[in-house]
């Protein structure tokens, strides 16, 4: 066995990492529309990405461990190459991850806000009867 194939499992991996940099993207359109189905159609996707993912690096894993020349493939140009482009797409996945975590929590503060102010509405509204308060969260006592 030769390291021919931790490289093609590593570009591969890369290509996936691509992949999932561009399912971000998707959701992060998803969050901005407030597309529900959007959300939960591109969170498929990062899942199934991940999933893949996860088996390429145990795949790596094994193979390099039978590898006797491990320090070869490690010291080429071309590992030294392919590294640098995982870590650059890594640094966008992880700015990509944290500004959609800052939409989906600005959109659930707005949706909260939103849900809040309808409840205070009809709270409200108490037409001539005695005033009852409404909520639209479940109490969290089980």
């Amino acid at each position: 066995m030769d390291g021919r194939i931790v490289f093609e499992i590593t570009q591969k991996e890369l290509i996936m990492l691509k992949d999932f940099l561009k399912v971000l993207k998707g959701e992060r359109d998803a969050i901005i529309s407030f597309s529900l189905e959007g959300i939960i159609r591109e969170n498929n996707r990062k899942e199934e990405l991940l999933k893949k993912i996860e088996y390429l690096e145990n795949e790596k894993e094994k193979i390099l461990k039978e590898l006797p020349e491990q320090d070869s493939i490690f010291s080429s140009d071309r590992w030294a190459s392919l590294s640098r482009d995982i870590k650059h797409t890594m640094k966008e996945i992880n700015v990509a991850l944290g500004k959609n975590m800052k939409l989906l929590s600005f959109s659930m503060d707005h949706v909260r806000s939103s849900i809040e102010n309808v409840v205070g509405f009809i709270n409200k509204a108490t037409y001539g009867r005695k005033q009852e308060v409404l909520s639209f969260f479940p109490s969290r006592e089980i």
